[in-house]
């Protein structure tokens, strides 16, 4: 996971708390954002088992494909 620091002009002795604000709220930002992203791969790869099979074969998937991909891990 990346992190984002970034330097303040501040004056001397608070140096520390504003960067460590900093750090957190870029931290709890992109672990949200990764988060967000995994929730919709995972709706994504469960709505393919609702598909028939027409409409698989329209995309270039077959059945077995689909179940394959919805059982992949979450953070996959």
């Amino acid at each position: 996971m990346a992190t984002i620091k970034t330097n303040y002009q501040t004056p001397k002795g608070l140096d520390h708390d504003l960067e460590q604000t900093c750090d957190s709220a870029f931290s709890v930002t992109s672990r949200m954002a990764w988060l967000e992203r995994q929730v919709k791969k995972r709706r994504s790869r469960k709505a393919l088992l609702e598909l028939s099979d027409d409409l698989l074969r329209d995309i270039g998937r077959s059945r077995f494909e689909a179940s394959r991909e919805a059982r992949r891990r979450f953070a996959d």
